[in-house]
């Protein structure tokens, strides 16, 4: 057999459609796994319009207004009506125990009683004890010193004076004496002479001496007395000025006891003024309390007046009261009556709160009438004003509480016909409305998506490739500024050539590849 000869060209060709041939394989398969692996989306465009508010919620039907009415606190509670009573005015909603409130009259007037002697005790109590002031019987002492002293000091005068006096006439005596005894004494020895010049010498000497002995004798006797009499003039001169010292001490002791006694007068005074004070103050104080229980008192009998009945001012609702009978009522005890006629408390959770608006119309469901009703907002409250119901799923300002509940974060009212429910049930409402304006990018809810980097959205950005056209997952961030239960209105960067998907097959991310259903 002939063999047959294949050129490098015809090598070539052969080849060439070998490659063309697994490609169209490759692809063919590329192809069909994609069709089985990539996520099939769907997408729309962003679109303008305006967002659905649809609100519903649970509600409770109670009276326009209400009032406070204070009970007398101590008194025992013999029959109250249940809350949700209807009432008109003048109906008793709560009677008294008439002997309990006897007992607490006659407590209280005893009590009064009591408080009254307590002033009198007190006004007794603060007045400061009868007392002779301390300088009344110093003064007296210092008045007889100063007495005293001038009689002293006149003494003391009179003997100086005597002293002096005394001194004069003493030295006066003496002189004389001195000179009587000198002159004596001369005639002496005058008669001593002539004896002398009669010869007769011996009796003339006698003479001499003897009148020499005689006037020493006399001057010495002088001297004596003269000594004497300055001594005892000293003597009591010396009496005196002591009598004028001890005096003037006793004057200066009465001056400093007189001070002292000043000093005792102004501290018992200062006393008298703190326990005078200390009264006044105690009497103010019995006197607030006396006040007080005369003010209780005057209650306690205006309550017996009225039959120890305690009644409705207007037609309306008991409310709510703190005390059942058989209790004993407190300062904090209460009965709350509603009137002025019906209303529906809404309860709104966070995100309700700012879609609700005054003049809304809201549709009320009455249970057991069969019947919607149809109202007007009249008034809308945020926090702890409108706040409290539980709306049966949400949460607190918009977060759940520790059951799963729904707190309210406020409430809105509406105002009800008579006769169009009963006080006190539960209603259901729905309040339905659209935004006022238009927003120029609205999505699908499903089209909205949040991860720690913020809300965004997901657009099917073409590719192409070798293998043909392609389609990824791209992110576009978007802020949402309002949504209702199936859209939301967005601020971003989208054209409405953008594919945003809303739905797909898979759970996608960004940069997924995706593909688009036919």
């Amino acid at each position: 057999m002939k063999k047959m000869k294949i050129s490098k060209k015809q090598l070539a060709a052969a080849a060439f459609a070998a490659f063309f041939l697994i490609m169209a394989v490759c692809t063919g398969i590329s192809r069909i796994a994609a069709s089985i692996l990539v996520p099939k989306v769907t997408t729309e465009s962003v679109q303008e319009g305006k967002l659905s508010v649809v609100i519903q919620g649970k509600g409770i039907v109670e009276t326009r207004m209400e009032s406070l009415i204070s009970l007398e606190k101590g008194l025992r509670v013999e029959k109250v009506l249940s809350a949700g009573t209807v009432v008109k005015k003048g109906d008793v909603l709560l009677q008294y125990d008439k002997a309990y409130l006897q007992e607490s009259v006659d407590k209280k007037r005893a009590e009064i009683q009591k408080l009254e002697l307590a002033v009198q005790q007190a006004r007794i109590t603060g007045q400061p004890p009868a007392r002779a002031a301390a300088t009344d019987g110093a003064a007296r002492d210092v008045q007889l010193s100063e007495e005293n002293y001038a009689r002293a000091e006149e003494g003391y005068s009179m003997a100086a004076a005597n002293y002096e006096e005394g001194i004069l006439h003493l030295q006066q005596t003496l002189e004389r004496e001195k000179q009587a005894a000198e002159e004596e004494k001369m005639g002496a020895m005058k008669q001593a002479q002539e004896l002398e010049q009669a010869g007769k010498t011996e009796e003339a000497e006698l003479l001499r001496r003897q009148a020499e002995e005689a006037a020493q004798q006399r001057i010495a006797q002088a001297q004596t007395v003269y000594d004497g009499s300055v001594q005892e003039l000293e003597i009591q001169k010396q009496q005196a000025l002591a009598d004028l010292q001890m005096q003037e001490s006793a004057r200066d002791q009465a001056y400093n006891t007189y001070e002292s006694a000043k000093e005792q007068d102004a501290v018992a005074a200062a006393n008298d003024q703190k326990t005078a004070e200390a009264g006044g103050y105690t009497i103010q104080s019995v006197q607030v309390d006396l006040d007080m229980a005369k003010k209780e008192l005057a209650k306690l009998e205006q309550a017996q007046a009225e039959n120890a009945e305690v009644k409705a001012s207007e037609n309306g609702v008991l409310r709510e009261s703190s005390v059942t009978a058989g209790g004993v009522t407190d300062e904090t005890s209460f009965l709350a009556i509603g009137w002025g006629g019906y209303r529906i408390k809404g309860s709104l959770a966070a995100e309700d709160l700012s879609k609700a608006e005054v003049g809304d119309e809201v549709k009320i469901t009455v249970p057991g009438q069969g019947k919607t009703l149809k109202k007007n907002i009249e008034e809308i409250l945020s926090g702890t004003a409108g706040s409290g119901k539980i709306l049966g799923s949400g949460a607190e300002n918009g977060g759940a509480n520790s059951s799963g509940n729904t707190v309210a974060a406020g409430s809105f009212y509406a105002f009800l016909n008579e006769n169009e429910a009963v006080y006190g049930s539960e209603v259901s409402y729905e309040i339905n409305r659209q935004t006022e304006s238009a927003y120029k990018q609205v999505l699908p809810l499903s089209a909205v998506r949040k991860d720690v980097d913020g809300t965004y959205c997901l657009v099917a950005e073409k590719e192409e490739t070798i293998l043909g056209a392609e389609y990824k997952a791209k992110r576009i961030p978007v802020t949402v500024a309002e949504k209702d239960g199936t859209h939301a209105a967005v601020a971003s960067t989208l054209t409405d050539e953008d594919k945003v998907i809303v739905g797909s097959s898979k759970e996608i991310a960004p940069e997924d590849k995706v593909r688009l259903k036919e």
